[in-house]
């Protein structure tokens, strides 16, 4: 298994830019349909929708790292809490995975609630809200 960890990684890692930039201009444009009264079109729900499945496939990814493949990990899961009290330890191990999933369950949230709303305007404006928290939780944690 040592042989996949650094290839994961490294996806999971390049594919953290592309769910930013997704992730921003989903926002971005959410937030503009809400101030500019737009009508929601298919471009917005196909935009929150690459954004749901590009975090659909990081967790993926990142399940994967967590469970299988990442000497951190696997470390932390061996050997208990006591190694809880490295930064690195735990910010891998509780800190990343925990918010992150947070992230994505509020991205999955503001899809399905735009879904069901029937106002373009509630459909902006609660997508900009759900979509920039999941952002937010996003930033927080990020390897930089």
């Amino acid at each position: 298994m040592d042989q996949y960890y650094l290839p994961v990684r490294d996806i999971h890692s390049y594919l953290r830019w592309l769910i930013l930039g997704l992730a921003v201009i989903t926002v971005v444009k959410y937030l503009l349909g809400w101030i500019g009264k737009r009508k929601f079109t298919s471009v917005d729900n196909r935009l929150s929708l690459f954004f749901i499945t590009s975090l659909d496939i990081q967790l993926l990814l990142g399940l994967v790292l967590y469970f299988f493949l990442s000497p951190i990990t696997q470390s932390a899961i061996q050997f208990g809490g006591y190694q809880l009290e490295d930064p690195n330890v735990r910010f891998y191990a509780i800190e990343h995975p925990v918010i992150m999933v947070l992230a994505i369950v509020f991205a999955h949230v503001g899809r399905v609630v735009v879904k069901r709303t029937d106002s373009d305007r509630l459909k902006y404006k609660r997508g900009t809200i759900l979509f920039a928290i999941s952002l937010i939780l996003m930033l927080s944690r990020m390897q930089w």
